[in-house]
């Protein structure tokens, strides 16, 4: 149970004052997380940018359609915005009604797009999300509004995630991976509640470092 916030443990406990509240985050936090962002984002897209006009390519030599691909996701305060990334489905290729995510052997998925699927490299767009503001490095993540729909029926506390601004890697995602049922989205909520409610810089710097093994070890049952 260590690094998740068991949900029947918030009611009748401070934590559940605080989530209420709306100030999870100190002023000073949000500001140190911001420039985080800001510094982090900048760097990665400036240094990769090259590496990022070859994905493009590529994408356009292995699919027809668009280079990019962008869908209304939900962040911080449950405010809508525009999510991008590289297009790693066929063209016109929505998600089935019902599904909560994408599965990694969907039949919609293109071969190069599974390639960037794999090693995470479709999400590279989502920096320029971060640099406006829309999203963090680190956070919950930002699910379909139909997903939330369902998750929320479920967990109603799904609702404290909104709390803070939405991330492209997460505590939830470094410690649980990919999830697609129900089941295992209260698993999720309780590591995001976790997150939320024992932020630090620290904390998101250990997340960074953790995704970077992770991927890492992707990498290495690949070869």
């Amino acid at each position: 149970m260590e690094g998740r916030v068991p949900l029947e443990t918030i009611y009748g406990s401070g934590n559940l004052s605080a989530l209420m509240s709306g100030r999870v985050l100190s002023r000073r936090q949000y500001l140190c997380k911001r420039a985080f962002d800001l510094g982090f984002s900048i760097t990665v897209l400036v240094f990769f940018a090259p590496f990022g006009l070859l994905i493009a390519i590529l994408i356009k030599l292995a699919s027809e359609g668009s280079i990019f691909y962008s869908q209304a996701r939900v962040t911080q305060g449950g405010r809508l915005f525009t999510l991008y990334k590289f297009r790693t489905m066929r063209a016109n290729a929505d998600q089935p009604p019902g599904t909560m995510s994408t599965k990694e052997n969907d039949p919609r998925i293109y071969p190069f797009g599974r390639f960037l699927r794999r090693y995470h490299l479709d999400e590279f767009p989502q920096l320029w999300n971060v640099i406006k503001g829309d999203m963090s490095i680190v956070g919950p993540r930002a699910e379909y509004i139909k997903t939330l729909e369902i998750a929320k029926k479920h967990y109603p506390e799904f609702k404290y995630r909104e709390l803070v601004p939405a991330g492209i890697t997460g505590w939830a995602q470094v410690r649980q991976g990919h999830v697609d049922q129900i089941e295992d989205y209260r698993i999720k909520l309780e590591h995001d509640l976790y997150y939320i409610l024992n932020y630090s810089f620290w904390m998101d710097l250990q997340v960074v470092f953790l995704t970077i093994l992770t991927l890492l070890r992707i990498r290495r049952q690949r070869t």
